[in-house]
């Protein structure tokens, strides 16, 4: 029996048709890792997403009306919203697991700084010259914040308190939700409304402040 091995172009054939199917499955294989890559990376950016948006909760549903003192000696409302978009106030249930002699009211701070979303605490609420702030990353790649409060009719105001209720002699706060609309690199924009509690306005808050 005559054996007959491949002609020259039989394995030209062959070699070709190897490398394809080499070449396709490199292409395949990269693009699965690049997918993976893409999911874990999206994972990441919505834990983290997730996780800002827990802490702002925890702090928001425990607003607290109780006026502060700055660091100038002014007072300044139980919540505050100024000119450049910055949310500051006073929340309830800040835990004190070491048993530290501190109030369990503590003053916080949301801010935009350089597309980075921080949160801002004060260790006392009525704040000397020295007292310094600490600063929290909770976000990066943000293009915009915006804070809208909602009174008990229903109207958006972008700065707080109006001047109707700061001037008025009103029991309770007019307060009823917090909305914050974020701009962000990688989700697009995202709304999260939160209703407040409408606790008692503390009219002896000055009182406390100075006892």
């Amino acid at each position: 029996m005559r054996l007959r091995g491949f002609t020259l172009l039989e394995m030209i054939v062959t070699v070709f048709i190897f490398g394809i199917v080499g070449v396709v499955a490199v292409q395949l294989l990269a693009q699965s890792v690049r997918t993976t890559e893409k999911v874990i990376h999206r994972s990441a950016v919505l834990g983290e997403w997730h996780r800002a948006m827990n802490i702002l909760e925890q702090d928001v549903v425990q607003v607290n009306h109780r006026e502060v003192r700055d660091e100038h000696g002014d007072y300044q409302p139980g919540v505050l919203v100024d000119a450049s978009g910055q949310i500051e106030f006073t929340r309830n249930g800040w835990r004190n697991i070491l048993g530290h002699q501190r109030s369990e009211q503590q003053r916080v701070a949301y801010f935009l700084h350089e597309n980075q979303l921080f949160r801002r605490y004060w260790d006392v609420l009525d704040r000397a010259q020295d007292s310094e702030p600490i600063d929290q990353l909770l976000l990066q790649n943000v293009y915009s914040v915006e804070f809208e409060m909602i009174d008990r009719t229903g109207r958006e105001h972008y700065f707080w308190p109006p001047s109707s209720y700061t001037d008025s002699t009103e029991t309770y706060s007019p307060l009823v939700g917090i909305r914050v609309t974020l701009e962000l690199a990688e989700l697009g924009t995202i709304t999260h409304l939160w209703l407040v509690p409408e606790n008692l306005r503390n009219s002896s808050a000055s009182e406390a402040i100075e006892s």
